[in-house]
């Protein structure tokens, strides 16, 4: 059986959760919100496969709104360089904020019975906002902020 996208593994006595339980557990936070407009700016990635150029998008996400909580999720798909990137709701001024990120220097990183906390998010501090709030996501990594909005 193929479980590739699988969430948790399990056999016999045994069980773990994947990486792909922790991106579905960080996405999670947008559920009951108000889907908000996202524009994400950065370089996108150039390299060549089978001897052809091609593209792929620089930081891709999306943004959510339930009452004063903004939640702001994040893929970062460059295995080697940081994105940096403005952070600045429409009409709203930003707090505090909170960051999760799933991420690791080795891009086979993995969890497996042996080692189940391999690969599982850590918290990391937001910089203190004033309004607007400038993040850097981590290479290869998947960021979900959670802001407080005045």
């Amino acid at each position: 059986m193929n479980t590739i996208h699988s969430l948790f593994l399990a056999h016999e006595n045994r069980f773990t959760v994947t990486p792909n339980f922790h991106v579905f557990a960080m996405y999670a936070a947008h559920q009951g919100g108000q889907s908000v407009r996202t524009v994400l700016s950065a370089p996108t990635l150039a390299f060549t496969r089978e001897g052809r150029s091609q593209t792929l998008w620089g930081l891709g996400g999306s943004a959510s709104l339930r009452e004063k909580e903004f939640t702001v999720t994040v893929v970062n798909p460059h295995a080697t360089e940081a994105r940096e990137c403005m952070i600045a709701p429409r009409g709203a001024t930003i707090r505090e904020g909170r960051a999760s990120v799933l991420t690791s220097t080795d891009l086979r990183a993995h969890t497996s019975f042996e080692h189940p906390d391999a690969l599982t998010p850590r918290d990391t501090p937001v910089a203190r906002p004033s309004g607007s709030l400038v993040h850097t996501f981590p290479p290869a990594s998947v960021t979900r902020l959670q802001l407080m909005l005045a």
